[in-house]
């Protein structure tokens, strides 16, 4: 009988952490990363001696590049094979000393210089990391470390973006840009029974072959039930997501998962050697800011589950009940007097 692992908040478990290596390279002189395996294509960042880059496909080449992703930005890309030196393992992570620079990012607290000097004081020898922030062409993402996947992922998606002529590339990769032990490995998944649910849809991810690559990164996966969600309900929402945008010019996707109360308990499964979360709800939600003077938003929340048989306009909610299912506060740029209306109601039909 297959074991099946779960995690409760009410309980404390001690997992011993899975380190998986891989390989990285260091830049040997300048060099530039290019968006395709070619001298011509366009490029996307200048790298100078030393920079370090996580090697991806397992070091495999395409005409003498090596796709690889920065540690800075976490975006992938190619750079030739002449241009640098491969070395086994994980990139070293730097040590920093002296005074902490922005211990605190967070943009509801404003430090003032007394506080900073006591933030600094205390968190000299670093401060404890549990949320990786990602930004790529085509999505941005808040990873938890803990649960090993995104608690939210979001992007602004236009109807020139669907035009894309990329293909689905299903290169599925970790994402090296976030320490081993905090990440999500391909062999997680594997045996587990769960698809590697994309939050950001390849199919919105189709504007270039990069854009593309970088939506198959683990970071921007969460483990979903695959016949009768992921590959049904799920994918229906997606495509009707993608037909609203035909429609309304452009629009804002956030996506992400839900761990719902039991009681007085969270409880859910985990997947793999990392102990992947594996969710009990997904949200989406869905916002049309085209006109500042009528913004509209759609929200649904779905369990994981074989729900096949019902439509997702059936799991239409309120985005106030997203936040207080996860904690997060959408829409958070915007006035309270407008947010809340738009939080507050539900829609009584799909666009």
């Amino acid at each position: 009988m297959k074991k099946i692992s779960y995690l409760c908040f009410m309980i404390t478990f001690f997992f011993p952490v899975s380190i998986v290596f891989g390989d990285y390279l260091e830049v040997r002189r300048p060099a530039t990363i290019k968006a395709e395996p070619n001298r011509d294509a366009r490029t996307l960042e200048k790298v100078s001696i030393g920079t370090r880059l996580n090697l991806l496909d397992e070091g495999s080449q395409t005409n003498g590049y090596y796709s690889v992703q920065t540690v800075s930005l976490g975006q992938t890309g190619w750079i030739y094979r002449t241009l640098v030196r491969r070395y086994r393992g994980e990139i070293p992570v730097p040590v920093t000393e002296g005074k902490v620079l922005d211990p605190l990012a967070d943009p509801t607290l404003n430090l003032t210089p007394e506080q900073q000097r006591y933030a600094s004081r205390h968190l000299t020898i670093g401060k404890p990391q549990g949320i990786y922030e990602r930004v790529r062409e085509g999505y941005v993402l808040a990873q938890d470390a803990r649960l090993k996947i995104p608690i939210w992922v979001q992007y602004k998606l236009s109807v020139d973006e669907l035009q894309g002529s990329a293909s689905r590339s299903d290169n599925f990769q970790s994402d090296k840009s976030i320490p081993s032990g905090s990440r999500a490995e391909l062999k997680d998944y594997s045996g587990s029974g769960f698809d590697r649910g994309h939050m950001a849809p390849a199919g919105d991810m189709k504007r270039s072959r990069r854009v593309m690559s970088e939506s198959f990164l683990l970071s921007n996966m969460s483990p979903q039930v695959g016949i009768g969600f992921n590959r049904h309900v799920w994918k229906n929402l997606e495509e009707a997501v993608r037909g609203w945008v035909e429609q309304r010019g452009t629009l804002t996707i956030i996506t992400g998962p839900v761990f719902a109360v039991d009681g007085n308990q969270v409880c859910y499964q985990v997947i793999g050697e990392n102990h992947v979360a594996v969710p009990t709800h997904f949200y989406k939600i869905i916002v049309d800011a085209n006109s500042s003077d009528n913004i509209e938003a759609l929200a649904f929340m779905l369990p994981n589950k074989k729900v096949s048989g019902h439509h997702y306009s059936e799991f239409l909610t309120t985005i106030d009940k997203i936040e207080k299912a996860t904690g997060l506060d959408f829409l958070s740029a915007l006035p309270v007097s407008v947010q809340e209306p738009i939080e507050s109601r539900r829609t009584p039909k799909i666009w």
